[in-house]
């Protein structure tokens, strides 16, 4: 994008003892290119409250614009923004405390924003991939269009694991043709393999523990039978409902 200044109005240079006429002509307008470089030619505007990082073109954006599973490069290398929270008030700075993991080892930390502090985002690409099979430590995933084999560690998958089935279809994140993450959606339905039997007339409130598909165990209502499919919160691992094919 380029933004061209003109001088708003002509001027005339006298000599001295000169005056001004009106065949005198007048000087040519002046122009001045004022190019920003960071965009390079054809590039598309970008939003007044974001900039680009270095001579790698990457967008940094502030803290308020951090979004919950939004990637950032931190120390050249890749976060995902796993919970976030701020602190302050009307007569301090505020500060944004958000708990990251680490895309390539899966390591969790914590770290404190400054408002005004800028943050590189990843540019990643999205791709689909299915859930093949487990392998030792090892996850191993296809790409739905390629066919190429990709393998995740366990301690990159994390607590992950509970939602992964096979053959089933998820959403991965690509960074300079590397896989680096799994996505789950909000939420996923498994099948109940081990509850103790169903009890009747009992309070609302109460649950009981029950043993999913993929090993996971949650708490779920009384009523819930052995074999019952039911929709479970991939970020609180907690029971949503029964899964149903009208829902």
């Amino acid at each position: 994008m380029i933004w061209r200044v003109t001088s708003a109005l002509p001027f005339i240079v006298l000599r001295p003892g000169q005056s001004v006429t009106r065949e005198m002509p007048l000087a040519p307008k002046t122009s001045v290119d004022v190019t920003a470089k960071a965009f390079g030619p054809g590039a598309e505007p970008r939003l007044p409250n974001r900039r680009l990082l270095g001579d790698d073109n990457m967008e940094t954006i502030l803290p308020s614009e951090f979004k919950r599973q939004m990637v950032l490069m931190l120390d050249g290398a890749p976060h995902v923004v796993e919970d976030m929270h701020t602190s302050g008030t009307a007569q301090t700075r505020h500060r944004l405390h958000t708990r990251l993991r680490h895309l390539t080892t899966g390591r969790l930390i914590d770290r404190v924003f400054a408002e005004n502090e800028r943050v590189p985002v990843a540019p990643l690409e999205t791709r689909r991939v299915t859930y093949s099979y487990a392998q030792a430590d090892t996850r191993v995933f296809i790409d739905i269009e390629t066919f190429d084999e990709f393998e995740f560690s366990n301690e990159q998958i994390g607590e992950r694991r509970w939602f992964l089935k096979e053959n089933e279809e998820y959403k991965a994140l690509r960074l300079d043709g590397r896989l680096l993450d799994i996505v789950l959606p909000p939420q996923i339905p498994l099948k109940v393999v081990e509850t103790a039997p169903p009890a009747r007339g009992g309070l609302n409130s109460a649950w009981k523990e029950a043993k999913l598909e993929t090993g996971l165990q949650i708490m779920v209502p009384l009523f819930i039978t052995n074999g019952e499919m039911i929709r479970v919160d991939t970020a609180g691992k907690k029971y949503l409902g029964r899964e149903t094919s009208g829902e």
